[in-house]
């Protein structure tokens, strides 16, 4: 049951992770041709603020799982309940701070933004914000319901749910979109897909696996503990949004709205390269941890940092060398003329996040270890450097000093710092990973630079070249990446599916 719960989730996770990276894809143009640029600008501006009451969560939901899951291996079922409590009345709590912490926000937006926001524009912001806060709300509500669906391992159903609101919210935001409702409909839609999703969960547990939070006996002697497991998570969600959320609040201040829509559009293509990279890597995170705590050796550690930064890589390169070629042209396309400035944007935060894309490895193997404060702690620093060079950059550069803000903070922090620490600390052999990475360089490299050549001479001004010159693209990368850049382990694991396909087709010819 486990076994065909858990495979299944991981088939169910890819197959969500393509509907999420596509559905952007195709429903953007649409959102943003209807919105416009200043009105979408306002939406991401407000979804900023917003943002940071994510916060509140304090890094604990990170723990619930945790201890529900304990509370199952010693099969105390009361105990659970028990432990179900606390965490709903701990949410309760937090519930109520965020609708005050939001609403405060709401009243006082005008405070930071008037002098570059309209009348009109610092209303509509206000009532944004707090539609976003009650939605928050609603989530931060039924979290707890969430992490016992996870900790009971019911896969399937929770990937089923996040499978159906990744369908069901572009097509709720679009059809409030065409009824008139602008950016507003699009926080009604986006609430709606969130109480069903939510309310999901909370009939499963109840119904379903019949677990109901109990009140009385609550184990309150955990709170410390709690508090201690779950600092150095909330200080890394403190770090995401400084890295991530604070350069489009900079900009709505010093800017505008429609600085904030190019910017977002820029930042898209981030998310979904970050999401591709991190499906790789996820799968293997129980495997990490039980090689560390099974004591493996540091040849091992780095065997495995190796050979699933190699398969990273691999799709990474490709996927950014097509965007450095293609990029350009698919942002006109795809946005229009207005976004064209989203493509350095998109360059400067895409090329830098290669290498803790190709080394996310790294953080299951220091959160094993235990020894993911000085990371948490380095992030946070310089986060807060990031942050403090923005506001000069944004003066004289623009959204384009934002992003090159951003870019220089990932090059010393994942790029040099983390490097080191990888070496130094927990023995991983680093110079050698990156000597496999240079080795597979040459492909990428010189399909960028073959690429940007012949763009200049072929020009991309329509949907059909694009698609035809994308397609010559891969046809000529897959066999170069094949006998250049793979190893023989690698063109097994390449071989296998295809070889099974094949044989499958040939067993329905047969019969």
């Amino acid at each position: 049951m486990k076994k065909n719960q858990l495979k299944s989730g991981v088939v169910l996770s890819y197959i969500n992770l393509a509907l999420s990276s596509a559905i952007p894809i195709l429903y953007t143009p649409v959102m943003l041709q209807i919105l416009g640029q200043s009105e979408y600008g306002l939406y991401s501006l407000a979804n900023s603020v917003v943002g940071y009451l994510s916060l509140l969560n304090f890094g604990i939901g990170s723990t619930v799982v945790r201890y529900l899951t304990k509370c199952r291996a010693q099969n105390d079922r009361k105990g659970e309940e028990r432990m179900l409590g606390l965490f709903v009345v701990i949410y309760s709590a937090l519930t109520l701070l965020v609708l005050i912490v939001g609403t405060i926000c709401a009243l006082n937006c005008g405070l930071v933004y008037s002098a570059k926001l309209t009348r009109e524009e610092l209303s509509r912001m206000q009532l944004l914000i707090f539609l976003m806060t009650v939605n928050t709300a609603i989530t931060f509500l039924f979290s707890a319901f969430t992490s016992v669906v996870l900790a009971h391992e019911r896969y399937i159903f929770k990937k089923l749910t996040e499978m159906l609101s990744t369908v069901l919210a572009p097509c709720m935001n679009l059809l409030m979109l065409f009824m008139g409702f602008a950016s507003v409909g699009l926080v009604v839609a986006t609430t709606i897909v969130h109480l069903f999703m939510y309310g999901s969960n909370l009939f499963y547990c109840l119904r379903v696996l019949k677990i109901r939070p109990r009140f009385k006996n609550m184990p309150f002697g955990i709170m410390r503990e709690l508090a201690a497991f779950s600092a150095f998570v909330f200080l890394g969600m403190v770090v995401d949004m400084l890295y991530w959320a604070t350069d489009k609040l900079i900009i709505g201040a010093m800017i505008g709205t429609a600085a904030v829509a190019v910017y977002n559009v820029g930042a898209t293509f981030n998310t979904i390269v970050t999401s591709v990279s991190s499906a790789i890597s996820g799968v293997l995170t129980p495997r990490i941890t039980n090689m560390v705590f099974t004591d493996c050796s540091k040849k091992e550690l780095t065997d495995i940092f190796i050979r699933v930064g190699r398969l990273q890589y691999i799709l990474v390169s490709f996927i950014i060398s097509a965007f450095i070629v293609f990029g350009q042209q698919f942002i006109r396309l795809w946005a229009g003329e207005a976004y064209a400035q989203a493509y350095p944007v998109a360059l400067l935060t895409l090329i830098p996040i290669l290498i803790p894309l190709i080394q996310n490895t790294g953080i299951s193997i220091v959160i094993a270890q235990n020894k993911h404060r000085f990371r948490s702690v380095m992030y946070a620093v310089i986060a807060v450097v990031n942050a403090v060079s923005t506001v000069f950059a944004v003066q004289y550069f623009g959204i384009i000093g934002a992003a090159a803000c951003s870019c220089a903070a990932y090059i010393l922090g994942n790029g040099l710092i983390m490097n080191w620490y990888y070496y130094k600390k927990t023995g991983i052999n680093i110079p050698l990973f990156w000597r496999n990475i240079l080795k597979m360089s040459p492909v990428a490299v010189g399909m960028t630079l073959l690429g940007l050549f012949a763009t200049r001479y072929f020009s991309i001004d329509s949907w059909g070249h694009f698609f035809l010159g994308a397609i010559v693209y891969t046809l000529l990368f897959v066999p170069l990446a094949y006998f250049l850049m793979m190893n023989q382990y690698e063109k097994n694991m390449f071989r296998e599916p295809v070889i099974k396909l094949k044989n499958k087709l040939f067993k329905k010819e047969e019969v």
